[in-house]
């Protein structure tokens, strides 16, 4: 069970224990504490012992300025009792309230497992169909609170645990509602700290109803998808104010490879006007539910209508399908792009008479002589040669990542850059900076070319802002990059893609070798992510 920790990188709290927590003090004459888990605004989180069940625990102790707060205690009893009643296999459950002297505390259940915040601080972006996952259970708990008629007003990843069984857990119900009027609390931030995931009627003071809770696990899923949250700001006031004036990127604009309806559920979630967002967290499961992650929507079908798959063993329900034109609560960009469709649909028909004239013709044999004259050949790594003067591969696209580095960079996903699928990534390893870390000057990935030859350009397609990188062209395949000589072609401060002019240089290696990895628009912290290399 963990909070969002006010902590130093080793988890250690930064500030006095709260009064009376200590490893083996007995809360209540009956729950032993072990260990200090995690530190909050509101409260620290002990792993404990139930003595008298024999049970482990989580106990959440409130800090000494709290406990003292006679109106607030009060409170957070109310909002507890109300928790209690909830039963759910996606919330955490609360077993006790304990008053003992200066310490107040609240006993729960303990869920071995790290939680969101945690992941997505370590791994940046989720898959699509985790993301799923994770939301569809998120969503199943809200709802059974809401029935309940009660609001988590502080849905974060913070409070999203991914316990070892496999469950998803939501926990803190209440407790945010227990904090308003509080100043001891806006003095340490706890409302505050949370900007990233307020709905805007909780920026504008206004009356809360389920929908809130819905926008909050909209903006988590979208952070979860794109590696970064849909607003930022200089701090805590102006990240809250940003989303009643600010209109975020697309997840899609973000990050290649995200459905189409998976946007659109994160999207309407996140809608400004609550009555724009989908009318319940059960409303917003079903659409998560409607999703195929395996779709990547680059050919012409709608995937909102797309039977989905199994996304965990725990995750699984019959198709939903939705309405063919987005709810009005998605951005216009979304609905934009659904105006491609019908044209692309009219493009599609007509390639498939042609294709179906093309097999009557390829069964004559000038038909067969005629396409075996203008097939492209295909390189050994099976990147086609033909079409825009691509040239063809000797092999895979390998990682160059010399010493200081381990020779390695996320080499299982190389092959997404030649796959001709943008909706397939490769990315630098997550670093602390632009400059990689200050670990190492650079890293990149070397292209290999079937023979020496001319090389004119290297496109790059990427969703990632602010990144830069040099060119180099060898004969061979130098071991250092001081063997590469000097760089053919530089770029610095890309917005996304760019095309490389690399201007004739020969060989039959090319080196695109990153020294900045951007400006944190894709990855957490920083990473490159790059969707498709083409060489010509």
């Amino acid at each position: 069970m963990h909070d969002d920790p006010s902590s130093n990188a080793h988890g250690q709290p930064t500030s006095a224990t709260a009064a009376g927590a200590a490893p083996d003090v007995v809360v209540g004459d009956r729950y032993r504490l072990v260990r200090l888990i995690a530190r909050g605004g509101m409260a620290e989180v002990w792993e404990g012992v139930d003595e008298v069940l024999a049970r482990p625990v989580a106990v959440k102790v409130l800090l000494p300025h709290l406990a003292r707060d006679t109106a607030f205690v009060q409170r957070f009893r109310q909002e507890a009792v109300a928790a209690a009643r909830l039963s759910h296999p996606h919330i955490v459950a609360l077993f006790d309230t304990c008053s003992d002297g200066d310490t107040e505390a609240i006993v729960m259940e303990l869920v071995r497992g790290p939680t969101l915040r945690e992941v997505l601080d370590e791994e940046g972006q989720l898959p699509p169909a985790r993301v799923i996952a994770i939301g569809t259970q998120v969503a199943d708990a809200l709802e059974q609170a809401h029935r309940g008629g009660l609001i988590h007003r502080d849905v974060k990843p913070g409070n999203i645990l991914l316990s070892e069984d496999g469950r998803v857990l939501v926990a803190d119900f209440g407790i945010a509602k227990a904090a308003e009027g509080s100043s001891d609390l806006t003095d340490v931030g706890q409302i505050i700290g949370t900007a990233k995931y307020l709905s805007p009627e909780q920026v504008e003071g206004h009356r809360l109803d389920a929908r809130s809770d819905v926008y909050s696990l909209g903006v988590v899923l979208y952070e979860a998808l794109c590696g970064r949250p849909p607003f930022a700001g200089d701090n805590p006031t102006t990240t809250a104010l940003a989303r009643l004036t600010t209109t975020p990127l697309s997840p899609r604009q973000v990050r290649a490879g995200i459905p189409r309806a998976l946007e659109d559920a994160v999207l309407t979630a996140m809608a400004r006007q609550p009555e724009d967002r989908h009318r319940s967290a059960a409303e917003l499961r079903e659409a998560l539910l409607g999703v195929n992650p395996s779709v990547h929507d680059l050919d012409v079908g709608d995937a909102t209508s797309a039977a989905h798959l199994d996304h965990t063993s725990a995750v699984h329900s019959d198709a939903v399908s939705r309405p063919a034109t987005p709810p009005s609560g998605v951005a216009a960009f979304a609905r934009r792009e659904r105006s491609w469709i019908v044209p692309t649909a009219l493009i599609v028909v007509i390639a498939a008479t042609v294709g179906i004239v093309g097999a009557l013709l390829g069964r004559t044999e000038v038909g067969q002589d005629l396409f075996e004259a203008v097939r492209p050949r295909s390189s050994p790594s099976g990147t086609s040669s033909g079409g825009d003067g691509v040239l063809p591969l000797a092999g895979p696209v390998g990682s160059f990542d010399p010493s200081p580095g381990d020779g390695r960079e996320r080499d299982g996903d190389l092959g997404a850059l030649t796959d001709g699928d943008t909706a397939t990534t490769w990315s630098t390893e997550r670093y602390d900076s632009r400059d990689l870390g200050g670990l190492k000057d650079g890293v990149g990935v070397i292209i290999p070319l079937a023979e020496v030859t001319s090389v004119d350009r290297l496109e790059v397609v990427s969703p990632t802002s602010g990144w830069a990188a040099s060119v180099y062209v060898a004969e061979d395949r130098p071991s250092d990059l001081e063997g590469w000589g000097e760089p053919v072609a530089r770029a610095e401060d890309v917005d996304g893609g760019t095309t490389f002019d690399v201007g004739g240089a020969r060989g039959s290696h090319v080196l695109l070798w990153f020294t900045d990895v951007g400006d944190g628009s894709v990855g957490n912290p920083y990473a490159v992510q790059v969707a498709e290399l083409r060489v010509s």
